[in-house]
């Protein structure tokens, strides 16, 4: 196995409900769209796990870790704080997998979080790419070199 057959992926989420919910709702939804997201990716057996984590953030000190290190391994979910209802939530998710693109990854992020909405149609969704610190960053080499990150596709 070869660390460059893994793209990571990363998303910003919010999720947001017309009403407060209780944490342990939010982590159940989320842990169902996290599975969806696995379900679809594994549907090629060409793809190989590395990571899938994310981090849902209730409040500045309360969260809810989730990751997923294996294919076989499912999706092992943390609450770390008081339990309380609460309307949003911030999550970050970083998704590390083999022979998948960005776009497909994305794609199938997309779909998970729509089966959400459909079974909690008060549910609203904001899905943000974040932005890879690497692109259109100044890389660092020899003159004549071909840059070995971008492979000369950026302006110095």
């Amino acid at each position: 196995m070869y660390q460059e057959e893994f793209l990571p992926v990363v998303f910003n989420v919010q999720f947001t409900s017309a009403q407060a919910l209780p944490v342990e709702r939010w982590r159940s939804r989320i842990e169902e769209v996290l599975h969806v997201y696995i379900d679809q990716i594994l549907k090629d057996e060409e793809r190989l796990i590395g990571h899938i984590k994310a981090l849902a953030q209730i409040n500045e000190t309360d969260f809810i870790k989730y990751s997923c290190i294996s294919d076989a391994n499912g999706i092992n979910s943390n609450f770390q704080g008081k339990y309380q209802e609460v309307s949003k939530i911030s999550m970050i998710v970083n998704s590390l997998v083999s022979n998948i693109s960005e776009s497909e990854s994305r794609i199938y992020w997309e779909r998970s979080c729509k089966i959400l909405k459909k079974r909690d149609s008060d549910i609203s969704i904001q899905i943000e790419k974040k932005d890879n610190p690497l692109e259109g960053h100044h890389h660092h080499h020899e003159n004549d070199e071909e840059c070995p990150i971008c492979n000369g596709h950026h302006h110095h």
